[in-house]
């Protein structure tokens, strides 16, 4: 695989990164707000980490001598029914794997 094959993957893995992070920290404002406390921290620290996966992502591609994408692969959807925030998470992970 090539330098620009690989920035290219590495900048599409970062757009869906950014997806998760948006997407989390929505779940998370909506779960504090409904006064799920546990819930929205658990949220916030996912999100968190997806920003810390960008991190490590965009280090890459600068290594690469490429630039990053800040690109969300994305748009967040309104869901603000918990259960189904639940599921979407865990169909958001399935999906990385």
């Amino acid at each position: 695989m090539n330098k620009e094959k690989s920035i290219k993957v590495l900048n599409e893995a970062i757009a869906d990164e950014l997806k998760a992070l948006h997407q989390y920290m929505y779940f998370h404002f909506h779960c504090d707000d409904k006064g799920y406390d546990l819930l929205a921290d658990l949220f916030k620290k996912t999100a968190i980490e997806e920003m810390q996966h960008v991190e490590l992502l965009s280090e890459r591609v600068l290594f690469l001598g490429g630039d990053v994408e800040m690109v969300v692969g994305e748009e967040v959807k309104k869901e603000q029914n918990v259960s189904n925030m639940l599921s979407m998470s865990k169909e958001m992970e399935e999906k990385s794997y």
